[in-house]
């Protein structure tokens, strides 16, 4: 049952004494089987009326107020909104009243300009994952192991295989990822599950809240990069996962940034898969382009491999006179400086062997990855996700933020 703005102020009145609504304001959400709004009082404090439409809307928010609850109370308090009240509905379920963030939703591009920003949110996150695990789990939040990590992506994988074509070069990839016992041998940890523009809130150069935590369970800390890994600009991203690693008291797996990397390409199947359930052809074919550009990075990084090889044999041959396969600012310096002329009488001058430009990928196509156990990371990264978990694709950062309707 959708509920109108009207009848959320009402369910605020009901649950917090003393608060009298002046005025409304609708909050877009990702999901649709929930009404938001934000209520300003006469006074002009603000608070956050939640609504399920749905019996499965409600399910989802009791979730999300029990684990948001238990947080609160310990060691995210002051990213956590505490919930001031809640009113029964007739249908069944409740709605339940929040307090509202300093500030307002994130915005990404934000965070490729403000080095401080983004590494407020590599603390953030690093605090998650440093969350003991009974704080959740005693509150209804799932715990998995390494092994269940690992085999819910090769369920999700082969079920994919069955109702899709998957190119070639992409399956080998990902059934090659997910063959490689050393990139799962993790410790699973408090992760969030769905970060999301929507679910974070910023003030100034420094993240003030986080929502959202229906999805928060035990399980892989790369989940909570890997977005992030895919969205941002390589300096940005390297500035978030140092502060992370800083922030986090405890060595992080060498392979987190590779595992972050995959988990990201991953999504893709689970965007596939969304639409397939939900018969969305727009959806099955956004999914079916990020294949085939997935299966075009991993061919032109093939290219780039073999012709690196090639120049290595090249030149160690001592064949400068062939043709270099490779661009020309990757050729041998020409130029006043560099040539030597051959007089009469004297042998022209070899040529000092060059190294080649490339290094070649103890792990094949995992170059698309661009990363390496200290956090280094590539340039070239995929599309972002957006609050649904699908893919989206990224626009140039504008040298103005627009005005958010999310915020109130």
């Amino acid at each position: 049952m959708r509920h109108n703005s009207y009848s959320l102020a009402a369910f605020a009145a009901a649950s917090v004494p003393g608060f009298e609504p002046a005025r409304t304001v609708a909050i877009p959400t990702p999901q649709d089987d929930v009404d938001v709004a934000g209520v300003i009082s006469q006074e002009g404090r603000k608070v956050l009326v939640t609504c399920p439409r749905t019996t499965a809307g409600g399910v989802r928010l009791e979730k999300e107020l029990s684990i948001s609850g238990s947080l609160a109370q310990h060691a995210l308090s002051d990213l956590v909104p505490a919930v001031l009240g809640s009113v029964k509905l007739p249908e069944g379920g409740r709605a339940a009243v929040t307090e509202v963030h300093e500030g307002a939703p994130l915005l990404l591009d934000l965070l490729d300009r403000d080095r401080a920003l983004v590494t407020s949110l590599g603390k953030v996150i690093a605090r998650i994952h440093r969350v003991p695990a009974h704080v959740v789990e005693t509150v209804g939040a799932e715990a998995y192991t390494a092994q269940a990590l690992r085999e819910a992506h090769r369920a999700q994988l082969a079920r994919a295989r069955e109702l899709e074509t998957i190119p070639t070069a992409v399956l080998q990839r990902w059934e090659t990822l997910l063959a490689d016992d050393g990139l799962w041998d993790l410790r699973p940890v408090v992760v969030h599950g769905d970060l999301s523009e929507e679910s974070l809130f910023f003030h100034g150069s420094r993240i003030t809240g986080v929502r959202g935590w229906d999805a928060a369970r035990i399980g892989d800390p790369a989940d909570d990069l890997a977005w992030l890994a895919s969205a941002l600009e390589a300096e940005a991203f390297d500035d978030l996962f140092s502060a992370y690693r800083n922030a986090l008291g405890t060595p992080v797996h060498p392979r987190l940034l590779e595992r972050a990397h995959a988990v990201g390409e991953f999504a893709v199947i689970d965007w596939l898969l969304h639409g397939i359930e939900a018969e969305d052809d727009v959806i099955i074919e956004d999914a079916r382009g990020m294949l085939r550009d997935l299966e075009s990075d991993l061919s032109q990084i093939a290219k780039d491999q073999a012709e690196s090889a090639y120049h290595s044999l090249d030149v160690h041959d001592g064949l400068a006179s062939a043709p270099s396969p490779l661009p020309s600012s990757a050729a041998s310096p020409t130029g006043s400086g560099s040539a030597v002329s051959a007089t009469e009488g004297s042998a022209p001058e070899e040529p000092a062997p060059e190294e080649p430009d490339h290094e070649e990928s103890d792990h094949g196509a995992s170059d698309l990855q661009g990363s390496d156990s200290e956090g280094s990371t590539s340039e070239d990264r995929a599309g972002q996700w957006d609050a649904t978990g699908g893919p989206v694709r990224r626009e140039s950062p504008s040298d103005d933020a627009p005005e958010d309707p999310r915020a109130f």
